[in-house]
């Protein structure tokens, strides 16, 4: 399910505004035991802030934080055991999902859509769908809210912004038009492989409520660095499309970190 995942991570970063509060996710799927949980706070200027924590292999909690202002050049990762703060280029990610979404563009996905009723979602009621992609045996089930906007989703869940430049950036008309269905705030998602491999977010708590300014800033005392170039540079780099793939990209990314850190 490559092209709905694409466009729903690689879309542009709009403000929020209709929504001010917190939200509380995790990871579902196969890997639901070693699951990664998300505290994510939103702005009413739409300044995000996602914390995130996971357990390794061997038990040990690892914990990191994203900060991602509205405007500004920069975003920025937290390490909070080396008390670092990562410059990264908004820009850095938004030529990498124009990439991407260019070449999703060049292909049409052959994709059925199924309507499978309603169901309630951490109390709010939401559309079910379930999207088949018949090129690639996969299938991703989809239960959308009314409530908030798809936008307030993809200002959360997607990382860089270009100011609506880019080209899945109407994705929400896109959708309605050719896959007869309307968008909406992604609640839930499970995607399964040809292989049945399942993976996932559920969102487990939304409150509306005032947030500190504070949360959208670095914390004191932390060291703020450059971000490396991206392995293997930016022209030939693609999105991953698979665990491994993803988890090889990281380890290298953050070998060049602690290079340069030395």
């Amino acid at each position: 399910m490559r092209w709905l995942m694409g466009v729903l991570v690689l879309a542009t970063a709009a403000p929020a505004l209709a929504f001010e509060g917190e939200i509380e996710a995790k990871s579902i799927g196969d890997a639901s035991a070693g699951s990664i949980q998300f505290q994510v706070y939103v702005a009413k200027n739409g300044d995000v802030r996602m914390d995130t924590s996971a357990k390794s292999a061997k038990g040990q909690a690892n914990r990191a934080s994203y900060i991602k202002p509205a405007k500004g050049q920069y975003d920025y990762a937290l390490d909070h055991d080396r008390k670092q703060a990562t410059k990264i280029p908004k820009d850095t990610i938004t030529k990498v999902a124009q990439s991407q979404s260019e070449k999703q563009k060049s292909k049409k996905p052959n994709v059925e859509v199924k309507k499978l009723g309603t169901d309630t979602v951490a109390g709010q009621s939401t559309r079910h769908l379930r999207v088949i992609d018949k090129d690639e045996g996969s299938t991703a089930d989809l239960w959308l809210s009314d409530r908030y906007p798809a936008r307030l989703w993809q200002t959360i869940f997607s990382f860089g912004g270009d100011g609506g430049k880019s080209p899945s950036s109407g994705w929400t008309q896109i959708v309605e038009k050719e896959y007869g269905f309307k968008p909406g705030f992604v609640m839930k998602m499970l995607s399964k492989d040809k292989g049945g491999q399942q993976s996932g977010l559920e969102v487990t708590r939304m409150q509306e409520k005032k947030v500190a300014a504070g949360k959208f800033a670095v914390p004191p005392g932390y060291q703020v660095t450059e971000v490396p170039d991206m392995p293997g540079g930016m022209p030939s780099m693609k999105m991953p499309s698979t665990k491994e793939e993803a988890e090889k990209m990281r380890e290298e990314w953050m070998k060049k970190m602690q290079e340069q850190q030395r």
